[in-house]
C-alpha cells in the first residue's frame, strides 16, 4: 500500500518555520472513507447525508468533503449560512441544508440552491412567499420539533403549516427532527421522539424524511426513515455502542518535547506549585497548552490529580502540575527509552482515545475536536492500493 501525505497549515493561514517544534494533528482520510462506508453500510435502505459544520468539526472542509463525496455521500448539513456559502465552493451540485434555518437572505440562498432547515411559522412563510415571487419550488427543508426543545417548528403548527404549504408553490425537500437521547438506547425520549415524528410525517407524506444522527444509526431501523445525517460517527469516536461497524480512528496529535527537567523530591512544578514532587523525577515539558484547546482542568488544579494522560511510545505517562497557555508537563521518570527534545508524545491517537480524553475532560468528542487551536502543523493522509 503507497501512503501520500500531504501537510497543509490550518485555517488561520498560520505560517510555520522551516522544521519549527510545534503540536502535528494527522487527518487519516482513507480512515475516513471507510467509516462513511461503514455507517452507510448499517443505514439499510436510508441515504446517508453527513453532517460538516464548523469547518467539518474543526478538521477542515476543503479536505474532508472531497473524500466523502469520492466514498458516495451526496447531501451535506451545516450549521449557518456562510458555511453553506463555503461548501458551495467545494461541492457545486450535491444538496446542502443550513440547520440553522433561515438566518441569512432567502434570495442569496435559492440563488446557490441552498437549503434551509425552516424551523418557525414565520420562516415558513418568508420562504413561501419567495417561491411565490420567483414562481418555483425552492428547495428547503421542514424542520420540526419533537420534545428536543431547540429549534423546530412545535407540534401545534404542524396542521396549520402543512396546510398553509399545500396551498403555495412550496414543496419540502425533507421532513426532519433532531433526537436528544440517541448515545442511550433504553433512553425513553428515543420513543416518544419517534412516535412525534411518525405523527408528524403523516402531514408531509411524499417527503423525504430524516430523524436519525450518527447515534441513531444504531437504535434501529424505525428510526432511519428515508436520509441518516452521519456527524461525530465520521471520524471514529462516539461514546455509544457501535455493535460490529468497526470505526476507525480518523484523528491523531501528537506534540514535541521541548525541554526535560530534573527535579529533587519535593520541589514543585507550574504556576500555583499545586503539584509536589514525591520523589526525585523527571519532567517534561511539551509544546501546548489551553490556548490550543486543551482544557486547563485536565492538569493538577488544587490538589486535584490531573485527570488526563499521553502516551509515548506506547507507554501511559501521567499529566503534572497546572496546563499552562502554551505548556504542558509530564512526568516521565518511568518511562522505558532514550528521552531527548523534539521526540513527539501523543495526546490523541492508538493509545489515547479521542473519546477517552472527553470522558476525561468531562466533555464530548465534539467538543474537543472543535476547541482544537491553530497553531498544529496539519497533515492529510491519503492511503491508496497502488
Amino acid at each position: 500500500m503507497v501512503t501520500r501525505t500531504v501537510i497543509l497549515t490550518n485555517n488561520s493561514q498560520t505560517t510555520f518555520s522551516v522544521n519549527e517544534l510545534c503540536p502535528t494533528l494527522t487527518i487519516d482520510l482513507a480512515a475516513l472513507s471507510h467509516n462513511y462506508k461503514a455507517l452507510l453500510k448499517k443505514s439499510g435502505v436510508a441515504k446517508l447525508a453527513t453532517v460538516v459544520k464548523a469547518d467539518a468539526y474543526g478538521l477542515g472542509i476543503d479536505n474532508i468533503v472531497p473524500v466523502l463525496e469520492a466514498a458516495g455521500c451526496e447531501c451535506f448539513f451545516v450549521a449557518t449560512g456562510s458555511e453553506a456559502n463555503a461548501l458551495r465552493q467545494i461541492t457545486v451540485d450535491n444538496d446542502i441544508y443550513i440547520m440553522n434555518g433561515l438566518t441569512c437572505d432567502g434570495e442569496e440562498l435559492a440563488d446557490k440552491k441552498l437549503a434551509p432547515c425552516l424551523a418557525s411559522a414565520e420562516e415558513v412563510s418568508k420562504w413561501i412567499m419567495l417561491c411565490e415571487e420567483r414562481n418555483s419550488n425552492l428547495p428547503a427543508a421542514i424542520h420540526i420539533d419533537t420534545g428536543f426543545n431547540r429549534l423546530g417548528i412545535c407540534p401545534d403548527d404542524w396542521p396549520e403549516i402543512a396546510n398553509q404549504i399545500k396551498a403555495s408553490l412550496f414543496t419540502p425537500q425533507l421532513i426532519m427532527s433532531h433526537l436528544a437521547c440517541s448515545e442511550n438506547k433504553e433512553h425513553p425520549k428515543n420513543r416518544s421522539q419517534l412516535e412525534k415524528f411518525e405523527a408528524a410525517r403523516l402531514l408531509f407524506p411524499d417527503v423525504t424524511a430524516s430523524l436519525a444522527n450518527s447515534g441513531g444509526i444504531f437504535l434501529g431501523n424505525d428510526f432511519h426513515f428515508d436520509l441518516i445525517r452521519a456527524g461525530i460517527g465520521l471520524y471514529g469516536s462516539v461514546e455509544f455502542n457501535t455493535g460490529d461497524a468497526q470505526l476507525q480512528n480518523v484523528l491523531s496529535l501528537h506534540v514535541p518535547i521541548l525541554q526535560i527537567r530534573n527535579i529533587k523530591k519535593g520541589e514543585t512544578v507550574g504556576y500555583g506549585c499545586d503539584f509536589i514532587a514525591h520523589r526525585d523525577s523527571q519532567v517534561a515539558v511539551i509544546g501546548i497548552g489551553y490556548a490550543d484547546g486543551i482544557f486547563r482542568h485536565l492538569g493538577d488544579l488544587e490538589d486535584k490529580p490531573a485527570s488526563a494522560n499521553v502516551a509515548l511510545e506506547g507507554q501511559i505517562l501521567p499529566l503534572i502540575g497546572r496546563i499552562s497557555m502554551d505548556l504542558t508537563t509530564i512526568d516521565v521518570t518511568d518511562f522505558e527509552g532514550t528521552l531527548k527534545k523534539g521526540k513527539m508524545v501523543e495526546l490523541i491517537g492508538d493509545n489515547i482515545k479521542l473519546a477517552d480524553v472527553a470522558q476525561r475532560a468531562n466533555s464530548i468528542s465534539y467538543e474537543i475536536l472543535t476547541r482544537l487551536g491553530t497553531r498544529f502543523k496539519r497533515y492529510y493522509k491519503q492511503s491508496n492500493k497502488p
